[in-house]
């Protein structure tokens, strides 16, 4: 096991176990909580994958659906139990992965052994299965409403082709009606392996006492199958479609989503850290001191809805903003217009070394929080970000990186999509 600093007098302890997971054991004694994460690489994106070479696929939605099952795994469930212990658990599948988690006051060794029991052996029956497609079901009719959904997954359709990217994690009700107890089978094989696993551990619990019970568990003892490493493609490409229109009479509010895609050329530079160098950029060209925010004020654009922020995953990264108005035709030109002028604009380098300062104090105060730091690692972790250098690396970004995004904001890079408020229309009176 190493000791590594990631700051100042705070440490983290890195080992692989025999069965080839990744722990991370994060100790901070004064604090009363403890936090652990079970992360899986297995998301909404793994309906198509690579196997040497060999193209695979699953039905849509198959790791959510899975998600749904291991709560109830092998006739228990886990809710019941950690309820029963006075803990909180939980868990979410993302785009590419899926976690389960939990936070306690105490037993956090045998409660994190709990977890890993469910992990062993898998037993799927088609009672459990039908049980949980209903229940999925559900929870997908109620995404189907949200006109928000739509407006943002209309603007990944325009801007990439890959289906990866902009279907719903939890597939369709069509695509969940595929999934079979085989399918649960071939998808826990390829992907719910400890080598494609991570278990991030911080808080109030004893490190020896948790790797003493790792190092006997029968999830760390099991002879597992070998891992067969796992591969994507993303297409890239767009739809050459930058705007789009959408009126509905069932909307009550108007919708505007933007994205403001980074160029592949730009997105695979390795010089560039874009999880670190795009918040701060963000940040800074929406302050309330920058040009666009004091122009979309003054013309009253800027309301408690609007939300800028980067999208950055492994294969892709885009820009977006987003919010509800009434004035959406002037708020499309003048984001536009003010988007495509960004080049041309004029930074303060002392500004942009401000913006840095305070990132990288965020990112330092988080350790102070116990339930903020396990955030932060965990998602430092699945950025691929260094743990033990991300403070340093933060510190040695230049002005030069920062204006290397600047340059993207042209025509070609922007896409719009308007969902408006269509009213209904009115009978005459005879």
């Amino acid at each position: 096991m190493q000791k590594k600093e990631i700051l100042k007098d705070e440490f983290i302890f890195e080992t692989t176990l025999k069965n080839g997971l990744k722990v991370y054991l994060h100790p901070k004694r004064k604090f009363v909580q403890a936090f652990a994460a079970l992360q899986i690489g297995f998301g909404g994106r793994d309906f198509r994958y690579l196997i040497n070479n060999e193209k695979q696929e699953l039905p849509k939605g198959t790791a959510h659906f899975l998600e749904h099952m291991l709560f109830e795994n092998n006739g228990s469930t886990l809710s019941d139990f950690f309820i029963d212990q006075g803990a909180d658990i939980n868990a979410y599948t993302s785009r590419k992965l899926t976690s389960y988690y939990f936070s306690t006051r105490d037993n956090f060794t045998n409660l994190l052994k709990r977890l890993l029991d469910n992990f062993v052996d898998y037993n799927f029956s088609e009672t459990s299965v039908k049980k949980e497609r209903k229940i999925i079901t559900q929870e997908l009719s109620m995404n189907d409403d949200s006109y928000s959904v739509k407006a943002y997954k209309t603007l990944l359709k325009m801007m990439y082709k890959d289906e990866s990217i902009y279907e719903d994690i939890g597939g369709s009700q069509k695509t969940i009606k595929e999934i079979t107890i085989e399918t649960l089978k071939k998808a826990t094989t390829d992907f719910y392996h400890p080598k494609n696993m991570s278990l991030v551990l911080t808080g109030n619990f004893d490190k020896d006492e948790v790797i003493a019970m790792l190092d006997v568990h029968p999830f760390v003892l099991k002879n597992w199958h070998e891992y067969r490493e796992i591969t994507h493609k993303t297409d890239l490409s767009d739809k050459s479609k930058h705007i789009y229109k959408r009126e509905d009479s069932a909307l009550d509010t108007n919708i505007v989503e933007v994205g403001v895609k980074i160029p592949e050329a730009i997105f695979n530079d390795k010089s560039l850290d874009h999880n670190i160098i795009t918040n701060s950029f963000f940040s800074m060209i929406f302050s309330p001191a920058s040009p666009l925010y004091k122009v979309l004020k003054k013309k009253k654009l800027h309301n408690f809805t609007f939300s800028a922020s980067p999208v950055i995953e492994d294969d892709y990264g885009f820009f977006n903003i987003s919010i509800e108005t009434k004035k959406v035709k002037l708020f499309s030109k003048t984001i536009q217009e003010l988007l495509i002028d960004l080049p041309n604009m004029k930074f303060d380098e002392k500004i942009f070394k401000a913006y840095k300062r305070a990132d990288i104090g965020r990112a330092i105060k988080a350790f102070d929080d116990v339930k903020q730091s396990h955030s932060l690692v965990k998602r430092l972790i699945n950025d691929g970000v260094d743990l033990y250098t991300f403070v340093e690396k933060s510190k040695n970004i230049t002005f030069d990186d920062f204006l290397v995004y600047q340059n993207i904001f042209t025509k070609n890079n922007i896409y719009i999509v308007e969902y408006l408020s269509k009213p209904l229309n009115k009978k005459k009176n005879k």
